[in-house]
């Protein structure tokens, strides 16, 4: 007997859908794989499962009330056909299909009995910030995941790590006494959806190793994600991470300096380079940022604003996608010893450490295009004026767009350029509106003169007649 299919409302089955996509793989070639597992959990609410063999996502849905059904495998891409041009507040009948594959042939994952160790908030923002910074080279298999160090002693002695190789992220303020032994979770694009990374709370499971290999399993509040640890000894990252001694120069960066270097750096020349360079100078107590387009330029200076130092000035360069990611985690504290040694970024336990970029030329800098910082021109921009003018001549619109790019680049060094071409393009359609007036001309000019031809053509007829009828006459 067919069973009747469940409703489900498509405002909550598409977003579960997104993270059903991330783990079904459109690579493999097992059917199975490319399936989602339907099973009933209760009267009003069902389980969609997906696995792509290292990683299973679950994910709880609700439904209309229902009777309790058999579980059933419904590939993804037919899921997509069914909520196709509908409306969040549809509801859509999902069964079985007429050829459905068996039930067997989904793969299955043993119940993990461990205990779940509630994570405090902190922690999965850790994860996240772990994950982020983890290698995604498929040759570096220890550093594909987030590195939960249990082994210092006291309190908040538990690290959080994360590394590629090339900058490294730790988190030191964790206490985990349930974990007794350091694990490795690998890194995923599930954890970098919004429906996991955004819930809370946690939990977390660490199974017994069953042939060198420990299952975990992550609960929220209505998802899991469940799989193996990463096997093997993790790199003694506490070699790259630099004693304070080491450091000879310390800045603490102002929020709202930080703020405007996150917000500057994507707009900055040398996106393509290799390395993608960023330099940072130090000089005075003024925070400015180096950047240039090609190898054969000069480096051109980006005042930011000033800043607190403590020891000498100094000019570092490191990778711009490292820069800009440890200001967005709020490491606004910067320690250096010198160009060539680690970089180090710090707020209270969380750090990141950067290896510096060698540059052979860092003294090839051209003053500053816009001597200003850019944090003080924000706050004139953003003063009130005192006193307003009296009755403003409304401008023409064209006059109020390119007053409004020319303000904008006074707040944004690089819109300079893009000033001046609009400047250019408005002298461009002057002379075109000229040019087109003067060729306006030039037609009246030629009609008016074959006009008179015609004329003149009509004159010379008409005294031909004249003439030839006066010889008529004499005769």
């Amino acid at each position: 007997m067919k069973q009747p299919p469940i409703e489900i409302r498509v405002g909550d089955l598409k977003p579960a859908m997104v993270g059903l996509g991330k783990v079904i793989s459109t690579r493999t070639s097992s059917p199975a794989l490319h399936c989602v597992k339907i099973e009933s959990l209760t009267r009003n609410r069902i389980q969609l499962t997906a696995t792509d063999l290292d990683v299973t996502l679950r994910i709880e849905v609700p439904v209309t009330e229902n009777q309790k059904f058999d579980p059933f495998l419904l590939p993804l891409g037919k899921l997509r056909d069914r909520v196709k041009g509908c409306k969040a507040a549809d509801y859509v009948p999902v069964g079985p299909p007429i050829k459905a594959l068996a039930l067997s042939e989904f793969p299955e994952t043993t119940a993990l009995r461990a205990t779940p160790i509630p994570l405090p908030d902190n922690v999965p923002v850790s994860l996240m910030r772990a994950f982020s910074s983890a290698s995604p080279d498929p040759t570096r298999h220890l550093l594909r995941g987030a590195y939960l160090d249990t082994s210092g002693t006291g309190q908040k002695a538990h690290r959080i790590v994360g590394t590629d190789g090339r900058h490294l992220f730790s988190s030191n303020s964790l206490h985990l006494p349930h974990i007794k032994e350091p694990v490795i979770l690998p890194d995923h694009k599930l954890w970098q959806w919004n429906l996991i990374s955004g819930s809370r709370p946690w939990t977390l499971r660490i199974g017994g190793a069953k042939e060198g290999v420990k299952p975990f399993r992550i609960d929220g509040p209505f998802w899991s994600v469940s799989g193996k640890c990463i096997e093997g000894n993790y790199p003694n990252y506490r070699q790259v991470i630099p004693p304070e001694s080491d450091f000879k120069s310390v800045v603490d960066l102002p929020e709202e300096i930080a703020e405007a270097m996150s917000q500057l750096i994507p707009k900055l020349p040398g996106r393509k380079l290799d390395n993608r360079p960023l330099g940072i100078r130090i000089e005075k107590g003024l925070v400015s940022l180096l950047a240039r387009d090609s190898l054969q330029e000069p480096w051109q200076l980006y005042p930011v604003g000033n800043a607190t130092l403590e020891g000498p000035n100094f000019t570092v360069f490191a990778r711009r996608d490292y820069v800009e990611k440890a200001l967005r985690f709020g490491l606004h504290q910067v320690k250096v010893s010198d160009e060539s040694s680690p970089v180090l970024f710090c707020r209270k336990g969380d750090l990141m450490v950067l290896m510096p970029l060698r540059i052979t030329d860092a003294d090839n800098v051209v003053p500053a295009r816009n001597v200003t910082p850019v944090v003080e021109i924000r706050k004139k921009k953003k003063a009130p004026s005192r006193k307003a003018a009296p009755n403003p001549k409304p401008e023409p619109k064209r006059a109020r767009r390119i007053a409004a790019k020319r303000k904008t680049a006074t707040t944004d060094p690089l819109n300079d350029a893009e000033a001046r071409i609009a400047d250019a393009n408005q002298a461009l359609l002057a002379v075109g509106r000229e040019l087109k007036s003067a060729t306006g001309s030039l037609n009246k000019v030629r009609k008016q003169r074959s006009g008179d031809q015609e004329e003149l053509s009509g004159f010379r007829s008409l005294l031909h007649s004249i003439r030839h009828f006066g010889k008529n006459s004499n005769n």
